[in-house]
């Protein structure tokens, strides 16, 4: 699930105001909808809203997740504005489909993503030019997409390594887990059980609070740096669609 979290958070590093436009709504009915601030430095700079939906499709679990931010910065010597959406398909344990478009400056950026046989391809889409990444299925064990810490055995250390596909990056990293201890987080009146888990890898370094409500991995809290600076992700408000509660 999210990676896509890290992918909608490289602005942050920016220490001024940053205003986020409203997000449109993008769940369907059933689905699980959470909703974040974004801090950096201290200021909440905005907001993310990501739905995932669950559904059996012969005979097999399928996860379709879909993430958009837009973001609209003004300084005294430029402005800066960016829109994103993201979309994903995980059928059992594989990512097989995703998607993300995003506009900066007035310029689009295009990734689309299938698994094709025993490859994943990526195909870029940039200042007009196509361009493809074509990655073997069996150089890595998961994406960043499927957020395995939720759930996996960390075994008696508490630690493990992992071959991640990293979306954000389209190119496969180590990535290092540490299971630092569970607990319960809040969010409004409410408490949910969570993992805290820590992850290195080559592009970033962050703590996460991680569990799961029903069938949905959720996502309660990130802490991480990557090569655009620092920033903290906080769930604020989390419910099914079609009920009439907070989850």
């Amino acid at each position: 699930m999210i990676k896509y979290i890290a992918l909608l958070l490289f602005m942050l590093l920016i220490s001024v105001v940053v205003l986020f436009s409203r997000i449109p709504a993008i769940s369907s009915e059933g689905a699980v909808e959470a909703k974040y601030d974004v801090v950096s430095k201290g200021f909440r700079v905005g907001n993310i809203l990501t739905s995932q939906r669950s559904a059996d499709e012969e005979g097999m679990k399928v996860v379709h997740y879909e993430n958009r931010t837009a973001v609209n910065a003004s300084f005294l010597w430029f402005s800066y504005n960016l829109r994103t959406s993201e979309r994903a398909v995980i059928k059992g344990e594989n990512l097989v489909s995703y998607s993300l478009h995003k506009k900066v400056k007035g310029e689009d950026v295009t990734v689309e993503g299938r698994l094709d046989g025993d490859t994943f391809r990526f195909d870029l889409y940039e200042n007009g030019k196509k361009r493809t990444i074509a990655i073997r299925r069996s150089s890595y064990d998961h994406t960043t997409m499927e957020c395995p810490e939720a759930t996996m055995d960390f075994g008696a250390k508490g630690k493990t390594v992992l071959r991640m596909l990293d979306t954000e990056y389209m190119t496969v990293v180590e990535r290092s887990y540490r299971l630092v201890r569970e607990e319960l987080y809040r969010i409004g009146d409410r408490e949910h059980r969570c993992r805290i888990v820590d992850f290195t890898d080559p592009n970033k370094s962050c703590r996460r609070w991680i569990g799961k409500e029903g069938d949905a991995v959720i996502l309660f809290r990130q802490d991480g740096k990557s090569r655009d600076g620092s920033y903290s992700v906080r769930a604020t408000a989390l419910n099914r669609t079609g009920r009439d509660h907070l989850l």
